[in-house]
């Protein structure tokens, strides 16, 4: 299951995977989305089809049909793999050239997947899956599924795993959060509760820190989220850029948070779309796992302080401003 699949060197080695492996008799299904893979030649899940692959569009293209409008800003954004029911990846990564270092070179995008080899935990992957299988069929009792999100952030505690509602239960981890909030994302746009809820943890004394990236995929999203970030340093928050420690700044796709002792990862950002619109997947671990940290140090190592001048959004911020709960 991914978000964006690229018709690139990284598309064609999954390609040739997939095919082979449905030679040897596996059972392969595959999920994408339409808006996120929209550059990907039909032909190219026409030959997975054919060679035996089970294909999943999500939200499939139909503009002459007044009802697609409803679900073009309803997108699967999840990035799962599973094998054999034995391990299985959750995170950031799609499958383009820009997440790969021999093709990318070393301005390939930061990012960061999980592999876990846990039943319980890999058994919540799977039932992730199955949903947006599910919501993929486009049948008229699954059309309705289309609109209603129902993302369930994963627990991970020792050897219990539990589900809850994302939005609900992040809301509750924040609004009990007593000494530290680090929010690492790409694409940073509170609304609600989410903005209200950092505010007030500045002024009680709780240290927040916000690592955005410096450059990026979306120049206006970009916009909007130092525009916020901007308003936050302001109130007292710890505002930085991740650059990379090469001569030319590197995108970080990566998505991080820790609130005290909790640490996640995930697919989603702190928006509105991936806690309400999106399909999204995010993990939280009691305490935080060692690639983790190693994460966490790899883009504070690359980042800097952010300024009052590093966070304008000028016009595009302006303009995008009354619609940012859609971006």
């Amino acid at each position: 299951m991914v978000y964006i699949w690229q018709n690139d060197e990284i598309g064609a080695v999954f390609e040739k995977a997939l095919v082979a492996a449905a030679a040897r008799g596996v059972e392969v299904r595959l999920v994408v989305d339409a808006v996120g893979s929209f550059d990907l030649p039909s032909g190219v899940l026409s030959a997975l089809s054919r060679a035996g692959v089970f294909v999943y569009t999500h939200h499939r293209l139909r503009f002459l049909r007044w009802g697609w409008f409803r679900y073009l800003i309803r997108r699967n954004h999840r990035k799962i793999i599973i094998v054999d029911n034995r391990v299985a990846f959750t995170g950031g990564f799609n499958l383009m050239r820009q997440c790969s270092q021999k093709f990318y070179g070393d301005r390939r995008w930061l990012d960061i997947m999980v592999e876990t080899r846990l039943p319980h935990l890999i058994a919540e992957l799977q039932q992730q899956f199955r949903d947006a299988c599910r919501r993929a069929r486009h049948e008229k009792w699954a059309m309705r599924l289309l609109t209603r999100s129902g993302n369930r952030v994963i627990v991970c505690g020792g050897r219990r795993t539990v589900t809850y509602s994302m939005s609900r239960w992040l809301k509750r981890r924040l609004r009990h959060a007593r000494e530290h909030i680090v929010i690492a994302v790409p694409y940073f746009i509170p609304y609600g509760f989410f903005w209200r809820i950092l505010a007030k943890k500045i002024r009680q004394g709780v240290r927040v820190e916000i690592i955005l990236s410096e450059v990026s995929d979306l120049p206006w999203i970009d916009a909007i989220s130092f525009a916020m970030a901007r308003r936050l340093r302001k109130k007292g928050a710890q505002v930085y850029l991740y650059r990379g420690v090469g001569k030319e700044p590197r995108f970080s796709h990566t998505k991080l948070f820790r609130i005290d002792g909790w640490a996640g990862t995930g697919s989603a950002n702190y928006d509105y779309r991936s806690m309400v619109l999106n399909l999204d997947t995010l993990l939280f671990f009691r305490s935080a796992p060692a690639g983790w940290n190693s994460a966490y140090a790899a883009m504070r190592s690359g980042s800097r302080a952010a300024v009052d001048t590093d966070l304008r959004g000028g016009l595009r911020a302006w303009l995008l401003w009354p619609f940012r709960w859609l971006l």
